[in-house]
């Protein structure tokens, strides 16, 4: 293997030779999932997702499992389950118009709506859409929400038409206590 490389950089030239070096590194960081934990040996190194999801590095021989999201103690968070996610704004078409929620504070963006029964108030939940993990907090309620349903308040209506509806994981910090089912 010593004498074909040495040979390869005779003949193709020292530029060639790391421009091929070079290739082959970016050729395998970028087959490598944005999760992946390598390891030999002591040394491991993992690779993080980008957008919120924290995934630990270390140097012990050791594997995480990248697909649990964490908070930013580095703490596993608790899956809830999987809710329809839907997105609302102060206009008189989503809500009564008063800007009040049923908390009695001001919306703001930040704050979710949701069935107090399923996730009560002031709970602080994070949903996972993607790679991006959402940090909100449950601080109104409404009619239409019931069971496994959040709402998302946002700026305006036409932000909440074009997030539109979709389903997500919703995660909580481990040791809060959530209604029993």
């Amino acid at each position: 293997m010593r004498n074909f490389i040495v040979n390869y950089f005779k003949r193709n030239g020292v530029l060639a030779g790391v421009l091929s070096v070079v290739c082959v590194i970016f050729f395998f960081m970028a087959i490598i999932p944005a999760n992946a934990v390598l390891s030999s040996g002591t040394f491991s190194y993992t690779q993080k997702y980008v957008g919120g999801i924290n995934v630990e590095r270390t140097d012990m021989n050791v594997a995480h499992d990248a697909s649990i999201p964490r908070n930013a103690d580095g703490e596993r968070l608790v899956r809830v389950g999987n809710f329809k996610v839907t997105h609302y704004c102060a206009c008189t078409i989503c809500t009564w118009g008063s800007g009040i929620t049923a908390s009695g504070k001001p919306v703001r963006v930040g704050m979710i709506a949701s069935d107090w029964r399923v996730l009560p108030k002031g709970t602080t939940v994070y949903v996972q859409r993607g790679d991006t993990l959402l940090e909100k907090v449950v601080e109104d309620r409404g009619g239409a929400i019931q069971g496994n349903i959040i709402d998302i308040y946002v700026e305006s209506h036409y932000q909440a038409l074009q997030l539109g509806v979709y389903y997500a994981d919703l995660y909580v910090d481990p040791g809060t206590e959530m209604p029993e089912r």
